[in-house]
């Protein structure tokens, strides 16, 4: 066996003794004076425990004995589980010794009571960040409520407010046409060139009105949809004819490139004929030179229709091409920028999209030009 066994007679004498044992009570030869004082301080402790066997009345007797490693120099805790053998006639003849250390075991329980531990502060970190998770997770409820209110209000104050706007201004600009039309008597050059700036600056003020109305009513969801079935072709054509003064102070050269036999698809005409209208804006706004070319494929596949505008402008950085769908946003936000305008206008054309259930892309390289993408559905949603 592993474990000494020690077998000492009645007297308390040892009779005889596994190896395991042996090591443990039995000088070896050669042995340095530190490792005698080892032996034979284990010899008296065990001495010791036999000695209380015998004089118990007890046949088994279970201790811890205190020993040490002769051959390390550790201290060994054992368990030593002795049993007396008696003789027929009752009489005692020896004890049985079992000695098991302990050392595995204590360790076994260290380890496990540093785990025990270890677990312990863990479960305490845990449940310390789950109510602190669960703490800001309320906090950050409570700031999206907050939050959806505050822009809630700020649409129904940007609704209000450009409508209160909107309404001193068309009567100003129709008091402004009825004098540029002669209705107060004829007008001296001058006079009608001032107007004429009137004129033209108020309506650059309305399209911003018309913007910030727009985008409050969207967020507000009181957009509602008109959808009928139309004609591409005509409604490019209404674009083109609108945007005719702008084209003809650009002198730029636009085309429009149509597939043939392009059918009718059935969405909301106005909110369509507005997207291409800013779309077309920009793209005479920011090209100098050049061109711009508005295409229209059918893709069967998919069932959408695919209305490109395509310009030789300044064109847009790669890291510039998503963020100038964001509302107010403009790739030069500095005071002096060239370009004026509130930010607003591609904002408004995605939202507009997606209100179609469609969707803008642009693919633009800087100098050579951009191309928006407007696709929509052929039959949109009911």
């Amino acid at each position: 066996m592993a474990d000494p066994i020690v077998v000492t007679d009645a007297a308390g004498a040892t009779s005889l003794m596994n190896e395991p044992a042996e090591r443990l009570f039995t000088i070896p030869q050669g042995a340095s004076e530190i490792e005698q004082r080892w032996v034979q301080a284990n010899d008296a402790h065990f001495s010791s425990f036999i000695a209380g066997m015998l004089v118990s009345a007890d046949q088994r007797r279970v201790g811890e004995i205190g020993l040490v490693d002769p051959m390390a120099g550790e201290p060994m805790p054992v368990e030593a589980i002795a049993g007396k053998i008696v003789s027929e006639h009752g009489e005692l003849t020896a004890v049985v010794t079992i000695l098991h250390d302990r050392r595995e075991a204590i360790e076994k329980a260290r380890l496990y009571e540093q785990l025990k531990q270890a677990s312990d502060e863990l479960e305490r970190k845990i449940q310390a960040a789950t109510a602190d998770i669960a703490q800001q997770n309320e906090l950050l409820r409570r700031q999206a409520i907050e939050l959806e209110q505050a822009s809630a209000l700020k649409s129904q104050f940007l609704a209000n407010m450009s409508h209160e706007f909107r309404t001193p201004l068309n009567a100003m600009l129709g008091y402004t046409s009825m004098l540029l039309q002669g209705v107060a008597g004829q007008l001296e050059p001058p006079v009608k060139r001032q107007l004429g700036r009137i004129e033209s600056n108020g309506r650059h003020l309305l399209t911003i009105i018309n913007e910030i109305l727009d985008i409050s009513r969207i967020e507000a969801g009181r957009m509602p949809l008109q959808l009928s079935t139309f004609r591409i072709p005509e409604l490019l054509g209404e674009v083109k004819s609108e945007l005719e003064p702008i084209i003809i102070r650009s002198k730029l050269a636009v085309t429009i490139d149509l597939q043939k036999e392009l059918k009718s698809i059935t969405s909301d005409r106005q909110k369509v004929k507005q997207i291409l209208l800013n779309l077309m804006s920009n793209a005479l706004k920011f090209t100098h030179h050049g061109s711009v070319t508005i295409t229209g494929r059918q893709q069967p596949k998919d069932r959408t229709i695919a209305l490109s505008v395509t310009d030789t402008g300044i064109g847009i950085a790669p890291l510039d091409q998503e963020r100038v769908f964001e509302d107010f946003r403009q790739l030069d936000n500095t005071p002096t920028r060239a370009y004026g305008g509130t930010g607003l206008g591609l904002s408004i054309c995605r939202r507009l999209a997606q209100m179609l259930d469609g969707e803008i892309t642009v693919h633009s390289q800087v100098g050579k030009g951009s191309t928006f993408t407007l696709t929509l559905p052929v039959q949109g949603r009911k």
